[in-house]
């Protein structure tokens, strides 16, 4: 039997000119603020908003126009301000994966770090994980923007 290949996972860094707490609640509570839904959704035009219910076993969802909601993952560990792991699944539990997320004081502000890991459970793992790669760029500035 031939083990999977291991796929090395997306590591993004940023240093932030904000408290961890600030990072970390930003993060989380004002997803809904910062998340580019038109191009990053399930629902695209038909995406109303999206919530992170930031506790174990929360939810990371979108919800429609129409207020139907799609599930993006769960909360695996949550330890504010410092870690979040959550699945990222978008409706596709077969398909799932895993990121991880730590806020650390560096200086007068703080790093996060953002890691996408467990491409080896897809079957287009590695051309997925490329996607992601590059997507994460934009949805991370978004991210920084709206922190300002």
């Amino acid at each position: 039997m031939e083990l999977p290949k291991t796929i090395e996972p997306i590591v993004k860094t940023l240093m932030l000119k904000a408290s961890c707490e600030k990072a970390f609640h930003h993060f989380t509570e004002n997803i809904r603020v910062w998340w580019p839904l038109a191009d990053h959704s399930l629902s695209e035009a038909n995406a109303a908003m999206v919530k992170f219910e930031a506790q174990p076993g929360g939810r990371i969802y979108e919800t429609e126009k129409s207020g139907k909601e799609r599930e993006w993952g769960r909360v695996a560990r949550c330890e504010p301000p410092h870690r979040i792991v959550f699945s990222w699944v978008l409706e596709q539990p077969a398909d799932a994966t895993e990121i991880e997320v730590t806020f650390e004081e560096a200086g007068d502000g703080c790093k996060m770090t953002l890691i996408h890991r467990g491409w080896e459970g897809r079957s287009d793992g590695k051309s997925h994980r490329d996607g992601y790669d590059s997507g994460w760029d934009g949805v991370l500035e978004a991210f920084v923007s709206a922190l300002s």
